[in-house]
């Protein structure tokens, strides 16, 4: 990719990092996820989408352009959104994975054909490919019961830019399965995107642990059993990244 071309690319990463932490209010959402004034569970999950699972590949492109693993972090939940949209009738939704559908268009476009690679061979980790599994009946069920609860136009809710929280909830759930089966299969290469999956698992358990019967929660074992799994997620990831740096020469 030549000099000018990566440089198109960062700023525009850069940039649309900073529109979803701040005009798209992931870090605002997160720091209301302790005010009981405020649907805790909604917030963190909205803060979690918006920042642990798309500014932080933008943070990652401007760091290095031509990560694909990236790229396909961002399709995946840029499609979640939408179907997200689609099931809950949320059309303000849909607005929103057309925004992030252009932000990732833009940023293909501007690097060059020959420095798009492929994911490579997969290397499937069987940890976390049973941590997938595992996950997958407890966080769909929960997403399309936060898509129910989206259609109902409940009360309880909030609003950001227009959209309702429930259906961005369920967004994030269904991006938890599917980005902890896309580390399952290329655990070398999704270690960023499992680390959003591992750290939004574990701070939604939390919350909801420490705010129970609040909008979207769980009970209080469903609470402990997402931190469990985000933790399970998050150290089944390093294992390979561990494997690998005990194997370089000179370390012990």
């Amino acid at each position: 990719m030549s000099n000018s071309r990566q440089t198109i690319a960062r700023s525009l990463a850069i940039f649309y990092a900073l529109l979803w932490l701040l005009p798209g209010f992931a870090i605002i959402d997160l720091t209301v996820t302790w005010s009981s004034s405020w649907p805790v569970m909604l917030e963190a999950g909205w803060g979690l989408l918006f920042g642990a699972l798309v500014a932080a590949p933008f943070v990652a492109l401007a760091r290095t352009p031509d990560s694909t693993p990236a790229i396909l972090q961002l399709t995946v939940v840029c499609l979640l959104v939408a179907i997200a949209a689609a099931l809950s009738l949320n059309w303000q939704a849909a607005a929103h994975a057309a925004v992030l559908a252009v932000q990732i268009a833009s940023i293909v476009l501007a690097r060059s054909a020959r420095s798009w690679s492929g994911l490579g061979p997969p290397r499937r980790s069987v940890p976390l490919t049973v941590l997938a599994v595992l996950g997958f009946g407890p966080w769909i069920a929960y997403a399309f019961e936060m898509f129910a609860a989206d259609r109902e136009n409940r009360p309880d809710s909030d609003i950001t830019n227009g959209v309702d929280h429930y259906s961005i909830q369920g967004a994030l759930a269904l991006a938890l399965v599917a980005l902890t089966a896309l580390a399952a299969w290329w655990p070398r290469q999704f270690l960023l995107g499992a680390g959003g999956v591992a750290v939004a698992a574990m701070y939604l358990g939390i919350v909801s642990a420490a705010h129970q019967g609040t909008a979207g929660g769980f009970s209080t074992a469903w609470s402990w059993a997402a931190v469990l799994w985000g933790a399970g997620v998050g150290g089944a990831a390093l294992l390979p990244h561990l494997d690998r740096a005990r194997a370089v020469p000179g370390r012990p």
